[in-house]
């Protein structure tokens, strides 16, 4: 027989790391105390293995264990009851076992499972018998509570396993910090870096080594004035480095988070000049107050000369380049520019602007693509231009211009794997060559073989004659543009007329403003309207071809080309570069600049714009379970609700992943904002129709208040809001307010803090005692835990308790708290027990194996510990919870309920477990004055007496309200009256003195 989960099993069997271990006198008890209990001859503790089952402690028998197949513990670990088989030979599962039929003849065998944890069953508790025999419940029971007790030593010996690596762990960490700090020396010696920290209250300075032996001072590393540091740097920088660092200690410093930087000489005492860069960020203490400046300094003496000497080579080289007749352009391996004159971007035909060092020269290839540069050429030569493959190179290559200029190019390689080019223009001497080796024949035929070709060609060509108002296209683009039938001859006017009315103007400056000789020629984009009403884009370029004699143009020639694709596409990579591909929404960069805008909007209206922060809810766990196509669904179909809720006029953004963003333009306010929040929570969380699945958003919003805070502040002002949303429980929404920021600020900081305190031992427990009025002795003591901050002071528990929980740091500080509270009872009285409070968490995370690690690491007697538990913890997992304080019941400890009176179902767990005391809230004990609060006082004293449960009241602080909580009937109160919270000494001495008191 196999379980479901078999490899679960053997895998924590594995990690308790306990088959084959010596025996173990607490084990080898149990089954003793087995064998006695139920007068059988036999008691096993087996754990089964994958094909065994091992003895870890036996009674009786001799064998270390046996084969899985014939054990009847195989049978005990299938489900979570007792396997009882009183009459063996009888059973059908047993009756041909070797261990009934053999030299034992067990006839009565009873099994208890031992479970490690929920469904992961280890092994089990065992009793045999020779003769058969009757088990009653009660033994039932009695064996079961035996197997709690194996399976808490075993929960023990995984707790120690732990430990001992955590132990290994930490000393790891310890050997890597001294290696750290080691390294960190030889760092500064050999990079010549050094550190220092100015104390802005005291103005000294502390030095590194490293500063030192820059400096070639101060060898002991003495404090020094920050006025004789100051005077360790050349005279003509002391003022300017005294400036950045009195800027930095006022917090008046331009640069982002404060501080300063420089670079300055300084002087050795040798009369030797360094250069050093320093810079030097602010640390702040919790009002924001500059308290210290941190620095690096690092010599770069070598390092400034050697610019000095580049900067002097580079001039050099510039004005040499720059002298040539010549282009001249030299490329990287990596195709990149990094030496170029300039001449070579007019020759070239770009933009001075694509030539800058470190460009891509593939971006310089496709302008020139674009405007038509490579056309008519060689197809290797094309190839070579167009794509820049090192198979297609063509070293030394003449090439014609679109503007007619003729282009000697030639090319050499340069060792380091890049190119560098030499342009010259050869048009001149080109147009010469030409014109003697050319006829006028061959002209006549060249120019009829250029109107056919343009006629021909995808290109429009026109001629429009000035001064008689005629003009003349290609007969393809009479066709393109629609001037058919009556239209086939064009008017000036009916081209005019297809211009686009929204770019007719911009033509037509152009146009003016090269017929009056302001540009060398005309050229423009924009957009044509055929006669059907169909809108493409084309580029024009023309020339005036002559003038009269008085200077007007006369005629223009010119192109069209049909752009339209290359417009498509534009607006496709525009469109791409500011929208999220998944959702269409606006990406990251427009939203940022409409952002702005709404910035200068805010500037005249305030509170009248607001930045909204969103994040999805559980969205990653469906991207997890689903996956990522069913994530991109839901995605798309939330930017359709938040484009639903909002009005066209506001902005709804994706920033990748779950996390959106809105802009809300002319709102009322916070209030209209909120209403607008709601409205979107209520949206997404609308079940979606694809797999009727339910997400939530958390919301955070700030108002643009006009307070000139940049995009960047008023953004992250949102999203502090919404960190406060998702602490507030997500699936709402908040509005930045500056105090709840600050909040937020402060308890993150004491969050960082708290892990290291614990470390560091900053947490103490007081104790303050529970007195039984009846005889005026101490009953218990109650621990309470303190944090004595090493910057803030005492910390009080209502500040730091709730972000342990938060943090899930509570595990740690409360098995800290467990363990240091056991081991100062034993200091106590034998009859004085201590009270140790327990938060949900602990519960979820192996709270039984903590008080069982600390009752055996104290020593202290299971009775003398009492665990104080709230309703909300009991609220939570009710049936978990009752089950685990049946088995701490069961070990001896005592359970108490505390706070009792401010939940909600407080009665319920009255009756479904037996509480050793009840301790009445101390709001009730504060007005038992009332008649309503003393008959509340009275009910729950009858409740507990009825049930056998003791009676605590907490808070008594005045005579008065003593005399009238003893008159109620409770006898066991704590509060001022008695004594507040004791230290360690001062709980001794009250205990020791309370007990002699009564002794006497």
């Amino acid at each position: 027989m196999i379980l479901a989960n078999e490899a679960d099993r053997l895998t924590a069997l594995r990690h308790l790391a306990i088959m084959d271990t010596p025996n173990e006198a607490h084990f080898d008890a149990v089954c003793r105390l087995a064998r006695d209990l139920f007068a059988v001859p036999i008691a096993l503790i087996s754990l089964v293995e994958e094909d065994r089952q091992w003895f870890k402690a036996k009674c009786g028998t001799d064998l270390d264990g046996t084969k899985r197949s014939i054990a009847f513990c195989n049978y005990t670990i299938l489900s979570d009851d007792v396997l009882i088989v009183e009459d063996v030979p009888r059973d059908p599962r047993f009756a041909g076992n070797p261990m009934v039929q053999g030299e034992q003849a067990i006839r009565f065998c009873a099994g208890a499972p031992l479970i490690l944890r929920p469904g992961i069953h280890v092994g089990a508790l065992c009793i045999k018998d020779t003769v058969a025999r009757t088990f009653l419940p009660e033994q039932i029971r009695q064996l079961r509570d035996l197997a709690e007790i194996v399976v808490a030593h075993l929960r023990l010996h995984e707790t120690q396993r732990g430990h001992e690596a955590e132990i290994a762990e930490r000393m790891c960490v310890e050997r890597r910090l001294r290696a750290a700090a080691e390294f960190q020396a030889i760092a500064e010696e050999t990079a010549r870096l050094g550190h220092w920290r100015i104390d802005v209250a005291g103005r000294t300075i502390a030095w590194s080594a490293g500063i030192a032996g820059i400096f070639g001072r101060n060898v002991g590393l003495a404090v020094l004035a920050l006025e004789e540091h100051l005077g360790f740097y050349h005279s003509d920088d002391r003022a300017a480095v005294r400036t950045r660092i009195e800027a930095a200690m006022a917090d008046t410093s331009d640069l982002p988070r404060g501080g300063y930087e420089h670079r300055s000489r300084v002087l050795r005492p040798d009369g030797e000049v360094r250069y050093v860069s320093v810079c030097g960020v602010a640390e702040r203490d919790e009002a924001g107050q500059v308290v210290s400046l941190h620095g690096v300094c690092l010599d770069v003496t070598d390092l400034t000369r050697s610019e000095r000497e580049l900067r002097d080579t580079g001039a050099l080289l510039r004005a040499t380049l720059e002298a040539m007749d010549q282009g001249l352009l030299m490329t990287d391996a990596d195709d990149r520019v990094r030496v170029h004159n300039g001449r070579v971007a007019a020759m070239m035909g770009v933009p001075e602007s694509l030539l800058y060092d470190g460009a891509l020269f593939q971006a310089v290839r496709s302008y020139q693509i674009e405007h038509g540069e490579f056309v008519g050429l060689p197809d290797r030569l094309k190839r070579w231009l167009e794509f820049g493959q090192a198979e297609m190179r063509v070293n030394d290559y003449e090439r014609q211009r679109p503007n007619g200029t003729v282009l000697e190019v030639r090319t050499l390689p340069v060792s380091t794997g890049g190119l560098v080019r030499t342009f010259t223009d050869v048009t001149t001497r080109r147009s010469a060559e030409r014109a003697l080796r050319e006829s006028e024949a061959h002209l006549r035929v060249s120019q009829e073989r250029l109107a056919l070709a343009l006629d021909s060609g995808e290109d429009c060509l026109f001629d429009w004659d000035l001064a008689k108002g005629s003009l003349w296209v290609t007969e393809r683009w009479r066709h393109k543009l629609g001037l058919v039938g009556e239209l086939a001859q064009p008017t000036l006017s009916a081209w005019i007329a297809a211009i686009h009315p929204e770019d007719r103007e911009q033509v037509a400056d152009v146009t003016r403003a090269h017929l009056k000789s302001l540009t060398p020629s005309l050229e423009c984009e924009y957009r044509v309207r055929r006669a059907d009403g169909f809108i493409f884009w084309v580029l024009a370029r023309a020339r005036v071809a002559s003038r009269t004699l008085d200077g007007q143009a006369a005629r223009l020639v010119g192109t069209l080309i049909d752009i339209s694709q290359r417009k498509e596409a534009e607006a496709r990579i525009e469109h791409m570069a500011l929208h999220d591909a998944l959702t269409g929404l606006p990406n990251r960069n427009l939203f940022r600049k409409r952002l702005d805008d709404a910035l200068h909007q805010a500037a005249r209206a305030p509170n009248r714009c607001a930045v909204l922060a969103l994040d999805l809810d559980r969205f990653k766990a469906v991207n997890d379970t689903y996956g990522h196509m069913t994530g991109d669904r839901i995605l798309s179909l939330v930017a359709e609700r938040l484009h639903a809720i909002v009005r066209e006029s506001d902005t709804v953004a994706r920033f990748g992943g779950d996390e959106f963003a809105v802009i809300l333009s002319n709102i009322d306010g916070g209030e209209a904002t909120a209403q607008i929040c709601a409205r979107i929570i209520v949206a997404v969380g609308e079940p979606f129709l694809l797999d009727s699945r339910v997400i939530g958003i958390s919301i955070g919003f700030a108002l643009l208040s006009g307070d000139r805070a940049t995009a960047e502040e008023v953004f992250k002002r949102a999203d502090m809001a919404l960190f406060e949303a998702k602490a507030a429980g997500r699936n709402t929404y908040r509005m930045f307010e500056a105090e709840a920021h600050a909040r937020a600020a402060t308890r993150s900081s004491l969050a960082l803090d708290m892990k290291e305190a614990i470390r560091r031992g900053d947490f103490f427990l007081v104790y303050q005692p529970i007195i039984d009025v009846t005889v005026e002795a101490v009953a218990s003591f109650e621990a309470l835990i303190r944090w004595q901050h090493p910057e803030y002071g005492l910390i009080s528990p209502g500040d730091f308790i709730s972000i342990a929980e938060e943090t899930g740091l509570i595990v740690p500080l409360g098995a800290w708290a467990l363990n240091e509270a056991c081991r100062e009872a034993l200091n106590w009285p034998a009859s004085v027990r201590v009270s140790v409070n327990i938060s949900t968490l602990q519960f979820r995370h192996g709270l039984e194996e903590t008080v069982i690690a600390a009752l055996a690491g104290s020593g202290l007697a299971p009775g003398r510990l009492k665990l104080e538990v709230t309703e909300s913890l009991l609220a939570q997992d009710p049936e978990q919870a009752v089950a685990v304080l049946h088995r701490l019941r069961a070990l001896g400890v005592r359970i108490a309920l505390d706070d009792f009176g401010t939940g909600y179902s407080s009665l319920s767990y009255l009756r479904r477990f037996p509480f050793d005391k009840i301790k009445i809230d101390r709001s009730f004990i504060r007005d038992i004055a009332d008649p309503d609060a003393a008959a509340i006082v009275r009910a729950v004293v009858g409740i507990g007496e009825r049930l056998g449960m003791g009676i605590v009241a907490e808070g008594v602080e005045t005579v008065e309200q003593l005399e009238l909580v003893r008159r109620e009937g409770c006898m066991e109160m704590q509060g001022y009256l008695f004594s507040e919270p004791l230290s360690v000494p001062e709980a001794r001495a009250f205990a020791d003195a309370r007990h002699e008191q009564v002794a006497a």
